[in-house]
């Protein structure tokens, strides 16, 4: 009496079968109800498109969506303009995706550029109004 001629006179599921009786891994898998296909593997470029939206409220920066009332979003895409100076310096800041999935708040990665120039004493005393108004909203 062979192993598997025990195992059904035993009384166990039809998904025992010895070793010796499977032909192929396609058929033990078939066999344990598993399919490989009917598994969905992610793609390069879905993953982009995912790490590229906004886990909060879902849209997509990739697109130049925003929802104006997401604190991840922060009413930009993927670039918006200068926070420290409101865009004077013309510098476009990109969005830090990591910090900003992590925090569920939009944060941002780049320089001011008037920050880098002499600045005059009336650009100054614009600029400390601005950053305190920056940190007040923060």
């Amino acid at each position: 009496m062979s192993l598997a001629s025990v195992q059904m006179n035993s009384g166990l599921s039809h998904r025992s079968q010895s070793f010796g009786s499977v032909g192929s891994l396609d058929d033990l898998h078939g066999s344990c109800g598993y399919s490989a296909a009917s598994e969905h593997v992610i793609s390069i470029e879905e993953l982009r498109i995912q790490l590229n939206s906004c886990f909060t409220c879902g849209v997509n920066w990739q697109d130049h969506h925003v929802s104006l009332d997401c604190s991840e979003c922060g009413g930009y895409s993927l670039e918006r303009p200068c926070p420290v100076c409101d865009g004077q310096c013309n510098t476009l800041w990109k969005r830090d995706l990591t910090m900003s999935h992590a925090c569920g708040k939009a944060r941002w990665e780049g320089q001011c550029q008037l920050l880098l120039k002499p600045i005059s004493t009336k650009d100054e005393s614009h600029l400390c109004k601005r950053l305190e108004k920056l940190a007040a909203s923060s």
